[in-house]
């Protein structure tokens, strides 16, 4: 699965093309790693649209992803989670650590 990485005004939008699992966690984490060292882009969305399913190291990875980004003032937002990975983020009592919105747009409407 391809990790695609956009910018939009200094805001990455990071979008898994299926689950993010497995050795695509390490793909997605260094293209965020890139794009934090190389270009100083602190704003990241992850457009979950077309991610049913997120096994530990991808949350493993959005959890250093959102440290990565508040420790330089920035921040991390997802975008469109389905059922099933608001249903992994409620089980792993990682609901409350990501904010949300119903989608892309929305999601790069509230960044600061």
């Amino acid at each position: 699965m391809p990790v695609k990485c956009e910018e939009y005004n200094k805001i990455c939008v990071m979008t898994p093309d299926g689950d993010l699992a497995g050795d695509d966690v390490a793909n997605a984490r260094a293209l965020a790693s890139d794009r934090i060292e190389n270009r100083q882009i602190v704003q990241f969305v992850l457009d979950l649209e077309k991610t049913p399913f997120i096994d530990s190291e991808g949350l493993e990875a959005m959890l250093w992803l959102k440290r990565q980004c508040e420790d330089r003032f920035g921040q991390l937002k997802l975008a469109a989670p389905d059922e099933n990975v608001k249903k992994i983020l409620e089980i792993t009592r990682l609901e409350h650590r990501f904010e949300c919105a119903a989608d892309l747009p929305s999601a790069l409407k509230t960044m600061r």
